[in-house]
């Protein structure tokens, strides 16, 4: 089996350092699967305390570690334990030739020199575009995996972490990645460092405060205040100090300022109010809705005159995570299901540098969604969600060649976060008065939300079926709202307008909450 070495700083876990494409892993590097182990060869790095509680001493003392949670500081020589290393990332994020490629008005042209950044501040991913405000040109953009998940691999966790004592360590990671972003985009284009004069972040309301150094003890606890919604510019060198020189801040690039797009309330951060401007929501056919799909569900409603969010916990499922079967977007994995006859077709995500005869790592998300809606249609999953008697045991075999299959567990693993997402939006529309054949477009944002059958979202009950033939798909609009405000000064008048008649929907104090929920773990039938 082929042995790759790497070399860590400390900072990036294996699974960054390996491009984040590494068999086996179900949660895409967040933490939650347990899956992606490797084994050192020769000296391995110590072993944390969430590898000691996953892996067992045997597991240990052999070298194996978890890609995710393994940070080296040096040289590391690793090999998968099962499969083999592919030589790139698989991390995809905004693409296209222009950054106003999004649905709205284009962005209008401005005569201003130099270069802005635009960053997209994942939990798990963040992404970075190189902008000339003056065309909207995307000259280049560049994703890595955010170094933060070695305090936290989710929000909740980051948020201990920082009321715990580690919350410069986490600014002092966010500021690194940015760094890092920075160096790799000067880098890929040869511009003068000089030449960057901006950058504007949008992200979720916690990642904002973390990357700022405010307080967000207030984010983890009921009633989840924030400490700020709106903040002001701060120059990268201001936000840097204290942080060891990396190559960027060495070029010079660290005078320019940094503007963090402004949040509505706790869960639904800058990342979804700047998508919703940029692809044009509030301006397109009303009323509308917007989601963003994953861990969390953001969840939109606008009717021209008011809007309402809520934050729904969809669970891990849509990232493949917790789903025997499950894997995120790696190169080769199974994105697309399909019934051909009486057996399932399928299509993998492209993988150009792999061996088309190798097995898939597993299922993603959109194609778990499409097997189920399969499932459904071929009777083998009940409206209840039980398995047909001819598959209760066996599970549901996608292909007798692949060891893949969805088992009574993985169904209400799914089952469980399409009704948390169907039940948020249920409770916006009745505090709207608005039903969903109303509803004139639907926008799902995101990878996820990109790639997504729309036929396989309304068979399984994520969607209306009244929303059929109104579903828009915008792509990683949280990054395609930064690049907009860099170019289009609008942007920001639009993003405030929507603040100003947003109101934030806490959905664990609806009553109607749990009823919904309740409704909406039934399968819709034929």
């Amino acid at each position: 089996m082929t042995a790759v070495t790497v070399s860590g700083d400390g900072m990036r876990s294996l699974f960054e350092l390996l491009g984040g494409s590494v068999p086996g892993a179900l949660c895409g590097g967040a933490g939650t699967c347990g899956k992606c182990r490797v084994r050192c060869i020769g000296s391995a790095p110590a072993a944390s305390d969430a590898e000691q509680r996953v892996l067992s001493a045997e597991e240990l003392s052999s070298g194996i570690r978890l890609a995710c949670l393994c940070f080296p500081a040096g040289p590391v020589t690793v090999q998968a334990v099962s499969g083999s290393f592919p030589e790139y990332s698989a991390v995809v994020a905004f693409s296209g030739s222009t950054a106003c490629d999004l649905p709205g008005s284009p962005c209008p042209e401005r005569q201003e020199e130099g270069y802005g950044i635009a960053v997209d501040l994942g939990t798990t991913t963040i992404a970075l575009a190189l902008i000339h405000p003056g065309t909207g040109e995307n000259a280049v953009t560049v994703s890595l995996m955010n170094s933060q998940r070695k305090l936290g691999a989710d929000v909740l966790s980051r948020i201990e972490a920082a009321c715990t004592g580690a919350a410069a360590d986490l600014q002092a990671a966010a500021i690194r990645d940015l760094d890092s972003g920075i160096d790799r985009l000067i880098r890929k284009t040869g511009i003068r460092p000089s030449s960057i004069r901006q950058m504007v972040v949008a992200a979720n309301t916690v990642m904002c405060h973390l990357l700022l150094g405010l307080p967000a003890c207030g984010l983890g606890r009921s009633p989840f205040v924030p400490h700020s919604l709106r903040f002001e510019p701060v120059s990268f060198s201001s936000l840097a100090a204290g942080v060891s020189a990396p190559p960027a801040l060495a070029h010079g690039t660290a005078r320019f300022p940094v503007t963090v797009l402004p949040c509505a309330d706790a869960f639904v951060g800058s990342d979804v109010i700047a998508g919703i401007a940029a692809c044009g929501a509030p301006e397109g056919p009303l009323p509308a809705v917007y989601i963003d799909l994953g861990t969390n569900a953001e969840i939109v409603l606008l009717d021209g005159k008011r809007v309402w969010c809520a934050s729904a916990a969809a669970g891990p499922a849509f990232e493949g995570a917790h789903v025997s079967c499950g894997c995120g977007s790696l190169p080769g994995a199974v994105s697309a299901v399909s019934l051909n006859g009486t057996r399932f077709a399928y299509e993998r995500i492209p993988d150009p540098r792999g061996n088309p005869e190798q097995a898939p790592p597993g299922i993603c998300g959109t194609g778990l969604l499409d097997f189920l809606a399969c499932a459904l249609d071929a009777g083998l999953v009940r409206p209840d969600g039980s398995l047909a008697r001819v598959c209760e045991q066996s599970g549901i075999i996608l292909d007798p060649e692949l060891p893949f299959r969805l088992t009574g567990a993985d169904v209400r693993e799914l089952q469980l976060a399409v009704a948390a997402v169907r039940a948020g939006l249920a409770v916006l529309l009745e505090k709207a008065g608005i039903t969903a054949s109303e509803v004139a477009r639907v926008y799902l944002a995101g990878g996820f939300g990109f790639h997504l059958s729309g036929r396989s979202a309304v068979r399984t009950g994520l969607l209306d079926r009244a929303f059929e033939g109104k579903i828009v798909t915008p792509g990683n609009a949280s990054l395609g709202g930064a690049v907009r405000s860099l170019c289009d000064d609008s942007l920001a008048g639009r993003i405030h307008a929507i603040l100003d008649v947003c109101e934030s929907v806490p959905l664990a104090a609806e009553s109607g909450f749990n009823r919904y929920f309740i409704d909406s773990m039934e399968f819709p039938n034929q």
